[in-house]
């Protein structure tokens, strides 16, 4: 059986039957929980509800991986907070507002008050103010921020090639296609 990132560890064997069993007990329990949807709902298709469980589910295997891996390299970075310092790390400015963030990452203002004043007292960034508008508050990362983040986002950038290369290149077209897809019906049914 091909799967994603199977074999990457020292036992092959022992990581690929693992993935076998892992990945037929997470199928199992989707059918099991579609299963229930359908007895509670009768008229609800069953076929959407497993594609539905299903996509939750690598979201948020994909979610705890990542997380793990920041874990694994030293950092204590929840995925909100890797997000900012990637954005931060990736800009060509090298600052961006704390509203942009914000609108970026589709949280309010508050909350990215708290992950920033986070960041901020664990070293990873600063706020500074720009003329002419000095109404508006940038985030940069600090020069140690920008330390970490060299040896912090490639080996994520690592990890998100790695968690897909089960696939062919067409098969990787066909999952952007179809994960596009499916944000639009989002976005749709959001601004409603």
């Amino acid at each position: 059986m091909r799967g994603c990132m199977a074999g990457l560890e020292s036992d092959a064997m022992n990581t690929s039957e693992a993935t076998t069993e892992s990945t037929e007990s997470g199928t199992q329990i989707r059918e099991a929980s579609a299963a229930s949807y359908s007895r509670a709902f009768p008229g609800a298709d069953l076929e959407s509800l497993q594609t539905h469980l299903g996509l939750a589910s690598v979201s948020t295997a994909l979610a705890k991986e990542l997380e793990a891996r920041v874990t694994r390299l030293g950092f204590d970075l929840t995925r909100p907070r890797y997000t900012i310092v990637r954005m931060l790390y990736l800009a060509s400015d090298e600052a961006l507002s704390q509203s942009a963030l914000a609108q970026m990452l589709d949280v309010s203002g508050p909350y990215m008050t708290q992950l920033i004043d986070t960041l901020a007292d664990d070293g990873w960034v600063e706020r500074i103010v720009k003329k002419p508008d000095r109404r508006v508050t940038y985030v940069q990362l600090t020069p140690e921020g920008r330390e970490r983040c060299a040896k912090l986002v490639p080996a994520i950038v690592d990890y998100m090639i790695e968690s897909i290369s089960c696939l062919t290149p067409d098969e990787r077209g066909q999952l952007t296609y179809l994960a596009g897809k499916v944000m639009a019906n989002l976005s749709a049914h959001h601004n409603r």
